[in-house]
């Protein structure tokens, strides 16, 4: 049998394929990443947190973005698509991305957890600015908080309804019932 190697491409050549493409890729060390798209609940989540974080904080320090904005985690070699990230409005170098993410948030599916839970948390919580990334499900009212404490990363569970995930650096406290607003759960 003869293997086929997979196409490497340069960060110059995901740029480009990336302005014409009906599907987003995320750029993974010269591979291309198709994002597949997103459940109902999933785009309802994440719009619930958008909302609420762009009426919450001050506007002329955040920028809010969502799933369309990529995140440059290593220049040149590995820029993701997040489906939410908030960045201080001087984070405005790149048109199409962003560089200093301060929050950022994933909506868990059964083919992205692993990857959100181990490669991502790894990738991101090597970012300077990083100060906390939730987890949130979406199957059940749980999210997971890593936070940023100095040079060390906690985890906090939320897991219900009635809690308010606390974000001091952006002096904000989201509700659990805002993320999970117009969520059926089976």
């Amino acid at each position: 049998m003869v293997q086929t190697s997979e196409k490497i491409y340069t960060v110059e050549e995901y740029f480009e394929l990336e302005k014409t493409s009906e599907i987003r890729h995320e750029f993974v060390y010269g591979k291309l990443i198709p994002m597949s798209g997103e459940s109902k609940i999933a785009n309802r989540i994440a719009l619930n947190c958008g909302k609420w974080l762009d009426d919450t904080l001050n506007s002329d320090l955040f920028e809010i973005y969502m799933h369309e904005v990529r995140l440059m985690v290593e220049s040149g070699k590995l820029y993701r698509y997040p489906d939410l990230v908030v960045v201080p409005v001087a984070d405005d170098v790149d048109t199409h991305a962003t560089t200093q993410p301060i929050l950022i948030i994933e909506v868990l599916s059964e083919s992205t957890a692993a990857i959100d839970r181990g490669e991502k948390l790894r990738q991101y919580s090597n970012l300077p600015s990083l100060q906390y990334y939730l987890l949130i499900s979406q199957d059940k009212p749980i999210v997971e908080m890593y936070s940023r404490v100095e040079e060390r990363w906690m985890l906090d569970f939320f897991t219900s309804l009635d809690e308010t995930i606390e974000l001091p650096i952006l002096k904000a406290s989201l509700p659990m019932a805002t993320v999970f607003q117009k969520v059926k759960f089976k």
